[in-house]
């Protein structure tokens, strides 16, 4: 397991030397690292095409909710395509951290990139491009990025955050004008962080999310907007305030504090928080599973499969990102053509199946689609 730098700057979330950490470039510098202007929300449609698109989704989704068969009309609105498979920590509930994950791990390259996209409608309008790995380990992420914004499309990723130490990398990222970074960051301090984030280093993290708040300000830059995740668990839901005051300082835009997913890992009830307002659960069922805290507006409301889709490194198509392994693949991008996988036979036997019952694939037993909830509270700085 990687150690924190035995230095003077190792941080403890409320101590003078932490205050010193977040503000010994110049007084105050960080604080008043906000962007000067608020960014436009991905989901205002950006051209004609894209807000036809959108009727569209919204039509056959509304039919089929009332007539209980698919009805899709519309092309998705939001896609994942996932960098890689890898990952540089091994956090204990995640399928890649704990060498769960079945499908083989690989990379996608620019090029093949370019073929996934490629293929892909005109109107998507966001690409989130993260799954089951760490995306900054695949170097050519800053071209994936400015090629899609240069097709209009709002593009996200999510990061552990270890690889934001570079200014020059970032100024790349800045450049390629990333609309949104995440960064998972669940504790405020090195001993509760690295009970989940295993491996993983928190002074590295935070120079990180500096850099990034830095390069932005130097740039005039609004984008990209810096939000930090924080995943409430048993060990670090008493930091909360410690966070918003850390994020705050580091020049972030946003926190999101989400609640735990436990999925089916060993051990996995050890991190649930003890405090019932932070959990997605209400409580166990007479098969000892957990039940989630649904709204529903309808018996079977399963709605991300008519307006997103899932593309694996492999170039393999998923329903969602709970398809971990791509059990249920309806194709292969680099072999298909898209309107073969998105209107296909077994895409549409997917929806039909969930339209009979919610929870007709074991995997939608722990989803979070529909949930109460998936964030438990927000921050904003900008």
């Amino acid at each position: 397991m990687m150690m924190e730098p035995a230095s003077k700057r190792r941080l403890k979330a409320t101590s003078k030397s932490d205050q010193k950490f977040f503000l010994d470039q110049k007084k105050g510098e960080l604080s008043s690292a906000a962007p000067p202007a608020r960014p436009l929300s991905p989901f205002i449609p950006r051209h004609h095409r894209q807000l036809i698109n959108l009727l569209k989704v919204t039509g056959g989704l509304a039919g089929s909710l009332l007539l209980r068969r698919p009805l899709v009309w519309g092309n998705p609105l939001i896609v994942h395509i996932e960098p890689t498979s890898l990952c540089n920590l091994n956090c204990p509930l995640c399928p890649s951290g704990t060498g769960l994950l079945t499908r083989h791990r690989s990379k996608l390259n620019f090029s093949k990139f370019r073929i996934i996209l490629d293929k892909l409608p005109d109107s998507v309008r966001m690409l989130l491009l993260w799954n089951q790995g760490e995306p900054f380990l695949v170097k050519e992420l800053p071209q994936m990025i400015e090629y899609a914004r240069k097709k209009d499309i709002y593009v996200s990723t999510s990061t552990n955050g270890h690889f934001l130490y570079d200014p020059a990398s970032v100024r790349d990222l800045v450049n390629a004008d990333l609309n949104e970074l995440i960064i998972s960051l669940d504790g405020a301090d090195q001993q509760t962080y690295e009970k989940y984030r295993s491996g993983g280093n928190l002074t590295r993290v935070f120079e990180g999310i500096r850099n990034v708040s830095l390069v932005k300000k130097q740039m005039k830059q609004v984008h990209p907007v810096i939000h930090l995740q924080f995943i409430l668990m048993r060990q670090n839901q008493h930091q909360m305030n410690q966070i918003i005051h850390i994020g705050k300082e580091l020049g972030v835009n946003r926190i999101s504090f989400k609640s735990l997913q436990l999925g089916e890992f060993e051990g996995a009830e050890h991190f649930l928080p003890d405090n019932p307002q932070y959990t997605r659960y209400l409580e166990k069922d007479k098969n000892g599973n957990y039940v989630t805290r649904k709204r529903r507006l309808f018996s079977n409301d399963c709605l991300r499969l008519w307006y997103s889709m899932v593309i694996n490194c492999d170039g393999g198509v998923s329903p969602c990102c709970f398809d971990k392994d791509g059990a249920y693949s309806f194709g292969n991008l680099f072999e298909d053509s898209f309107s073969s996988i998105w209107y296909g036979l077994k895409f549409r036997k997917f929806r039909h199946n969930l339209l009979k019952s919610r929870y007709y694939y074991d995997m939608c037993r722990d989803c979070s689609e529909g949930l109460k909830k998936l964030f438990v509270r927000s921050i904003r700085y900008d």
